[in-house]
């Protein structure tokens, strides 16, 4: 037990002893944990913790240390999720992947080492490598989210590559199991799964506009955006819209609706501090802007005719 911990908690909290066993227990009882190494009975040593917003696993420091990596692979997969990539990078660099204890952990790393050497274009088999370790090792069975996420990483990948044919194999599989998910009324519904199937959604959509397929291409983004409204997930947003708007440009939608979708991805990544999608979308508006006032000049014109 971290009992230097406990008292660096109280200290950091301006606390004397008398003032955090007040009610509690007597100032000896807790003089003898934190300098005699005597642990009080378990219902006191939980209230002192509790007082002093800890649990009783907090002083264990190896639980400390499994919370803290798993924070910050959560960190870094919301940098990956808003296109920070080398902050997300950063947070994986300063991991030491090693500690990793827990068959989730090892595949969320993975996961996200595998997806951003893909978006960043490294070496292929780096990508490959992360993939192949949840699909061959961490998750044989191909049972958990991982798997899917590799199978979009890999499908990422060949598509990037313009390898289609390939990249038509995984992306099969992972719009199975969102056909699957959909059947099964989504039961799981917390902030981390639903940026991982928005993650799956988005990138589907962004691969069938690839291959010009983009009613399909749609459709994904459309299911993207009600689950963004559905479970108040911000992440996405800026990417569905300034995707939205970039088939809208392929295809027969009108300058006014490109402009609007342009206009609500900025908005979104402005919230969402996504620089990547700002940049492109305030380019883009500043080049349509033109367009949309001949279109609206024109509308005039026929009107008064």
């Amino acid at each position: 037990m971290d009992i230097e911990y406990f008292v660096a908690r109280r200290k950091a909290r301006g606390l004397s002893q008398v003032a955090l066993c007040k009610g509690i227990c007597t100032q000896s009882t807790l003089s003898k944990f934190e300098n005699n190494n005597q642990i009080p009975s378990l219902p006191i040593l939980r209230q002192l913790c509790e007082r002093l917003d800890l649990t009783i696993d907090d002083l264990d420091e190896k639980s400390r240390q499994t919370y803290w990596l798993r924070h910050q692979l959560d960190r870094a997969e919301e940098e990956l999720m808003v296109e920070n990539y080398q902050q997300a990078m950063q947070i994986l660099k300063e991991l030491d992947a090693d500690r990793l204890t827990s068959v989730d952990a090892k595949m969320q790393y993975c996961y996200l080492e595998g997806l951003l050497a893909t978006l960043v274009n490294d070496t292929d088999t780096a990508a490959l490598f992360s993939f192949t370790r949840i699909l061959d090792e961490l998750d044989e069975r191909h049972q958990t989210v991982f798997a899917q996420l590799a199978y979009l990483g890999e499908g990422i990948l060949y598509a990037r590559k313009n390898s289609m044919d390939r990249a038509a194999f995984f992306m099969a599989k992972v719009e199975a199991y969102l056909a699957n998910r959909q059947d099964e009324h989504d039961p799981h519904g917390d902030n981390v799964d639903n940026g991982r199937l928005l993650t799956m959604v988005y990138y589907l959509a962004e691969y069938h506009a690839l291959t010009g397929d983009y009613d399909l291409s749609n459709q994904y983004l459309a299911q993207g955006l009600a689950r963004c409204a559905k479970e108040h997930v911000t992440y996405f947003l800026p990417r569905l819209k300034l995707l939205a708007a970039q088939n809208g440009l392929e295809t027969a939608v009108t300058p006014r609706q490109v402009m609007d979708d342009l206009l609500d991805a900025r908005a979104f990544a402005r919230l969402n501090q996504n620089n990547a999608v700002l940049i492109q979308t305030t380019a883009l508006i500043k080049h349509y802007q033109d367009l949309l006032a001949g279109s609206l000049t024109g509308d005039s014109n026929g009107t008064n005719q």
